[in-house]
């Protein structure tokens, strides 16, 4: 049996505990010292906790906790029996510690608390050891776990309201006391310090921007100025450039002396002095560098939590977001940048510094006419256009992307065994203008999306730019939402039979046509019981007429009662091929909607069989010239399972025709059981029945893409060391060689190589609510208004009855573009040259804005701009700039005329004072 290293006693001080307890009873004025130390979990003894907790609530209320009071408290909670009543009490009294030793006192127990915590840390650890992942994990959770106990020594899960308030209060107190408004570490920019007060504790900053705009450039210029100007500590992880490279920027901007010179050498012997100087200014700068290449969050995490331990660095700035990688293995890019875009947000807040990360934007932004970034260009994934429609979980209901901007809901998503389910939309927001193309697949499905919106292959997200005609992405097989029953059966039979033959039109008699006298007497029934209508029947050769006239006189503020019906339940009078189904079919139970599709498959849908030689071929399909109702037909079949697919067609100057078919034995069973078909129509339907019942199941839709073979069946294979001759025997199938890799896979026979491999990832494919659709077509359209939605933790959501890549919401707390009009012109004007645009995109707690600074490209540094008259100042090395755009920011002394002055141009001596 293994020895339990932890069976021994857990450090604690009872005679410390029970005089801390007693010196708060009879010696007030250590109340406030000691209650600023010590928590309840401090203390070891159960009971002297219970007597702490009621001291606090007592001084809460403002009142001291004398004995008499204490005991008053502890019998109203019904607990001062548990502690052990009066000798108890007295006990603590006896034993109180004199005011002269409760700060070494309160230290004892403190010091025990904080064993245990270490202690209890240990015993995870060990735990967590002995069956472990991923060991960068482990190490991951260890050093966060000391790290909270170090710094924070008790780890609160709560405050109370009132310590908040009185916390917050005296921040304010003391920043009304300071001579400026920059509350956060000052970036050094004068306007931008201004909107943003600094960069702030806790906080996420992300700076980003296309290549060549001077991220790095800007990154440097703040760490020159917090840093080598302020001495704040800080720590620059540059994935990209090596430490080398950094210094010589920062020995560029700093001596003004242009990078080009640097780097060849050709420096003259003024500038080798000046650039002595400087070195030993940025030498005595507490500026840490850390280029490790490809460095993972929990790598950047743990070094970063050493230099905050070590250093106390006050700012970390990362180069670059999209080089860095995770720690583990995630379904998609998308998914790994917000991995790590959180792990920076949860650093930022564990360490209480701001961290700022650069970031790199897509080509997406110069297909702009201003080429001028956006919040949209951020997220890594891509948009849809805002008649999308996407599916509100809770009521069952399809909506446009576009109407659920601002909003928060349920909507139907993948999670990772492939079922579909409940997920939550934290936002949807809209992302710009963007080009979209039109992607079509077999099933007849269609949705608008930017080339770089994620669509879901077996082995993972491919962006539609990635995908080609005859890929075989995800949708799903069936759907399921809450329903309810708001129409009446009546409404719902009546409504299916005038969406399909009934002609409801302005300044036309309402009427309904058939050829099926069934559907004439049902309609001329519901219509009396409905609206007390006494519809009048017209014969014409083979069809029926059937005029719903109004009950009673149609005046100018009296409407027909179908109107009126219409008009509530949000459907427009329109013609055959816009007509739609109303949103409230699809709120609906199950049974109520299986009685809305048997009554409108009677108006133009269709059952027959018929044999050709010893094949019985049986067709199910609805024909109609409404586009948008086809669609939701086939959304509606989803909810019973019914896999259906649309076929379009087209004769001469003739509008469309949408034919919706039911293809394969399970799918027309399912149709033919669960739903059927009024009239006449649906009397051949116990017949076509007996017929299916002995056909057998010919699976050419419904079945896993091949690519299953190379991505998991062969490595299976290989890791269980099973010859194919070996495989084939175990499936009961005559050996084929590699022919048996060109096939897809059943969902039957995959289950059987699951058993075979006892692969949990092959079950989940078998078992999936996933149908495998082909790609048909993929279409350039042009520019659209675009959106997307933020969905948690699956991170994906159904779309036009396709699967798609969600778009992650940005955890920062504040975003900055770089903008730099001049790069994007031949003949940039005289107020482009040398300026760059500093979009403020995003600030959670301040405006945006758009601030402009002055960009020396010689010396890679972005600098104030100075107002007043333009005139020319001449800087080092032959850099001229304009007064009105350009000042050293570190060489600047303001007053209110804002006098500028550039120490360059006098001796240490002759320096006049302001």
């Amino acid at each position: 049996m293994e020895k339990d290293i932890f069976d021994i006693p857990l450090p604690h001080d009872e005679l410390a505990e029970r005089a801390v307890l007693g010196a708060l009873l009879v010696h007030s004025e250590v109340v406030d010292y000691v209650i600023n130390i010590l928590k309840p979990e401090d203390f070891f003894n159960e009971i002297n906790r219970i007597v702490y907790e009621t001291i606090i609530e007592i001084v809460e209320k403002g009142e001291k906790p004398y004995f008499l009071l204490v005991k008053n408290h502890l019998e109203s909670n019904g607990k001062f029996e548990e502690i052990g009543g009066l000798p108890y009490i007295y006990t603590l009294i006896n034993e109180a510690a004199t005011p002269s030793i409760i700060e070494a006192v309160v230290k004892q127990i403190k010091d025990k608390a904080i064993a245990r915590g270490l202690i209890e840390i240990s015993k995870k650890i060990i735990l967590k050891a002995k069956n472990y992942k991923d060991v960068n994990q482990l190490i991951e959770e260890a050093e966060a776990e000391i790290f909270r106990l170090n710094e924070n020594r008790t780890i609160s899960e709560y405050y109370p309201i009132s310590e908040v308030i009185a916390n917050t209060l005296k921040i304010i107190n003391d920043l009304s006391k300071k001579d400026t408004i920059i509350t956060g570490i000052p970036s050094g920019y004068h306007e931008l310090d201004r909107l943003t007060t600094g960069f702030h504790e806790g906080d996420l900053v992300i700076i980003a921007a296309r290549p060549a705009m001077g991220k790095t450039s800007f990154a440097l210029s703040i760490i020159h100025n917090t840093s080598v100007v302020e001495r704040y500590p800080s720590a620059f992880f540059s994935l990209e450039m090596s430490k080398e490279q950094i210094a010589m920027r920062l020995l560029s901007l700093e001596s003004r002396i242009p990078l080009k010179k640097l780097r060849s050498g050709f420096l003259s012997e003024d500038e080798l002095i000046k650039l002595t100087k400087v070195a030993s200014d940025i030498s005595a700068s507490p500026i840490y560098i850390d280029d490790t290449a490809s460095l993972s969050i929990l790598e950047l995490k743990a070094k970063a939590r050493r230099l905050k331990r070590e250093k106390d660095i006050k700012l970390i700035i990362i180069d670059y977001l999209q080089l860095m990688r995770s720690s583990r293995r995630v379904e998609s890019r998308q998914q790994e940048v917000a991995e790590i875009s959180r792990g920076l947000k949860a650093l930022a807040k564990e360490l209480n510094i701001p961290v700022i990360a650069l970031a790199q934007l897509s080509r997406q932004v110069e297909m702009r006419a201003d080429k001028k970034p956006q919040l949209a260009d951020l997220r890594e994934s891509g948009c849809l256009t805002g008649d999308t429609l996407v599916i509100n979980a809770e009521t069952g209901k399809l909506v446009s992307i576009k109407s659920m901007v601002g909003k928060q809901f349920y909507t139907l998503s993948m999670d990772k065994n492939l079922k579909i389910r409940k997920a939550f939309v934290s936002k949807v927001f809209y992302s710009g203008r963007k080009k979209v193309y039109l992607l079509k697949t077999r099933t007849g499905r269609e949705i608008k999306a930017s080339a770089n919106h994620p669509f879901f292959k077996i082995d993972g997200w491919y962006r539609l730019d990635q995908l080609k005609v005859g890929d075989r992405i995800a949708v799903p097989r069936i759907i399921t939402t809450d329903g309810s029953n708001k129409l009446s059966d009546e409404e719902i039979i009546l409504l299916a039979h005038l969406l399909g033959d009934g002609c409801i039109l302005p300044k036309q008699p309402y009427h309904y046509t058939s050829m099926d006298i069934e559907n004439i007497n049902i309609v001329y029934k519901v219509s009396k019981k409905l609206f007390n209508i006494n519809p009048k029947i017209v014969k014409q050769k083979n069809w029926y007429h059937i005029y719903l006239s109004s009950p009673y006189k149609l005046g100018k503020n009296k409407k027909h009662p179908i109107t009126e019906w219409f008009e509530k339940l949000g459907i427009k009078r329109v013609r055959s091929y816009e007509k739609e189904i109303p949103e409230d079919i699809f709120s609906l139970s199950l049974d109520k909607i299986a009685l809305f599709i048997k009554h409108l498959w009677a108006t133009d849908g269709s059952i027959y069989y018929r044999k050709s030689g010893n094949r019985d071929h049986i067709t199910i399909y609805y024909s109609t010239t409404s586009k948008k109702l086809v669609h939701q037909l086939q959304h509606l079949l989803l909810k019973f399972g019914i896999i259906s697919f649309i076929r379009e067609t087209k004769k001469g100057n003739y509008r469309p025709n949408y034919n919706l078919y039911i293809y394969g034995k399970k799918n027309q069973k399912i149709f033919l059981e669960k739903i059927g078909c009024f009239g006449s129509r649906g009397e051949k339907i116990p017949e076509i029945l007996e017929i299916l019942n002995n056909k057998i199941e010919n699976t050419n839709f419904d079945t896993i893409p091949r690519d299953v073979w190379d991505i998991y069946v062969k490595k299976l294979k290989k890791l269980k060391n099973i010859t194919w001759r070996d495989f084939a025997k175990k499936l009961n199938m005559a050996y084929c060689g590699s022919s048996l890799f060109k096939n897809s896979v059943s969902r039957d026979r995959l289950l059987k190589i699951a058993d075979i491999f006892e692969a949990t990832q092959l079950y989940n494919l078998a078992n999936s609510d996933l149908l495998w659709d082909e790609i048909v077509s993929i279409e350039e359209l042009g520019v659209e208004d675009v959106y997307d939605m933020t969905v948690e933790e699956t991170h994906n959501f159904i779309a036009n009855d396709i699967i798609v890549h969600n778009s992650i919401e940005q955890d920062a707390d504040l975003v900055m573009f770089i903008h730099r009009p001049e790069y994007y012109k031949k003949n940039p004007t005289p107020e482009e040259e040398g300026i760059a645009e500093i979009i403020i995109a995003k600030q959670r707690n301040g405006p945006t804005d758009i601030i402009k600074l002055a960009f020396i490209k010689e010396i890679t540094k972005f600098e104030n701009l100075a107002k007043g008259k333009e005139e020319e100042i001449l800087e080092d090395d032959d850099i001229i700039k304009e007064e009105g755009k350009l000042v050293n920011n570190s060489l600047i002394k303001e007053e209110e005329e804002e006098i500028l002055l550039d120490e360059n141009l006098f001796e240490d001596d002759e320096i006049p004072e302001l």
